[in-house]
């Protein structure tokens, strides 16, 4: 379970941590791992099964095949959906168990012409733009949705949901979306009380705890990215991403670096080459500002390809193939997080990890022992 080169480990022991630390911060709220994208990279069924065993009643996930990836692999609870389900995606919905967002008041009677076919009341969310540009009703639509779900007794309501469209924006910004969610909700809840309301993610989880209401939906969080955290949530990092150097080679000034000659030393430069691209997470936005750790030292991404990619290692003495390469993680007294390697390129932690094929091996570790493997051969 240990031979291969590029690799993510995931600590299970600080997955299960981190919920625990997330349960007792939000409570009486509830905590849905948020599941999509494979668990942002981390494995959705190994993760899902872990968060099951230690009573976890709610999941998220994006798409329809994710939440039939986790029933066929015996994950019990509610499944929310929360993007876009189409009405010819409906009877597999249902057969699946899996709960939909739902923002047009067509899906509604499409789900309840469905749920008086099936001979059972299915159930849902109701999803609310409150400024995002994305899924769900308007704010302004919350009478004529009460009107609607009146005539609709064949389907259950059980929750309300929306999402902040920048929790980094000002606390005036954000009480105004806030309070446009609370209005649709007042709305609907008088008459469906049972409804659970959220709109708390990750970094409004850490700003406004006005907004844990029934449900708080946590990703980044989950998986211990590094946020800045309040004194009493202890978090750790779940992910570390390491390679081996492949080859080491000194380069002449001039000489070209990738496709196309994109890039040329301009001067003489020991390199040392990596076997993982930019189908592994790093991108070409990481040139020239990408790092990973090598004997303890930070060596700079300097061009990239497919399946490999260019450190300059001149600093660095005895660089040597097979030695250990840290992108995330510690080395000596040095460490790179997840947030520091995406933000370098550009990107988010969930877009680096959502972009990381599964040749990369994802190896489940608990109490330092492995436990099992995620690749393209398991």
């Amino acid at each position: 379970m240990t031979g291969n080169v590029t690799k993510m480990e995931i600590n299970l022991g600080h997955l299960l941590h981190n919920y625990q630390q997330l349960v007792q911060y939000v409570a009486p709220a509830e905590v849905v791992p948020v599941i999509k994208s494979e668990a942002y990279g981390h494995g959705a069924v190994p993760v899902a099964k872990e968060l099951q065993a230690a009573g976890c009643k709610h999941m998220a996930i994006a798409l329809v095949d994710e939440g039939i990836q986790l029933r066929q692999a015996g994950i019990r609870g509610e499944i929310m959906v929360l993007g876009v389900t189409l009405p010819e995606q409906f009877t597999t919905l249902a057969a699946y168990e899996l709960t939909p967002s739902l923002g047009t008041l067509d899906s509604l009677r499409a789900w309840a012409t469905l749920a008086r076919s099936l001979g059972r009341q299915l159930p849902f969310h109701l999803k609310v733009d409150i400024g995002l540009g994305r899924l769900g009703f308007l704010p302004e639509q919350a009478e004529e949705v009460l009107a609607t779900l009146r005539e609709l007794p064949a389907i259950r309501l059980r929750g309300i949901s929306s999402h902040l469209s920048d929790p980094e924006a000002s606390e005036e910004h954000n009480r105004c979306e806030f309070e446009r969610f609370q209005r649709f909700c007042q709305t609907l809840v008088a008459e469906f009380p049972q409804a659970s309301r959220h709109i708390a993610a990750s970094e409004a989880l850490l700003r406004y705890p006005q907004m844990f209401l029934d449900l708080v939906r946590v990703g980044g969080l989950l998986y211990g990215f590094d946020y800045d955290y309040p004194t009493t949530l202890d978090l750790k990092p779940v992910l570390s991403y390491t390679s081996k150097v492949g080859q080491v080679k000194w380069l002449p000034s001039g000489w070209g670096l990738g496709y196309g000659v994109e890039r040329q030393l301009k001067q003489a430069t020991r390199v040392a080459l990596l076997p993982l691209g930019w189908s592994d997470g790093l991108s070409k936005t990481h040139i020239g500002r990408g790092r990973a750790l090598i004997r303890g030292q930070f060596a700079t991404l300097i061009g990239i390809c497919t399946d490999f990619s260019m450190f300059d290692v001149t600093h660095i003495k005895d660089v040597a193939v097979g030695d250990e390469v840290v992108l995330v993680g510690k080395q000596a007294d040095k460490q790179q997080t997840i947030m520091q390697l995406a933000h370098a390129g550009g990107m988010s932690a969930s877009e680096l990890l959502g972009s990381t094929a599964l040749r990369v091996a994802r190896i489940y570790t608990k109490n330092g022992e492995a436990q099992r493997k995620l690749s393209i051969l398991s």
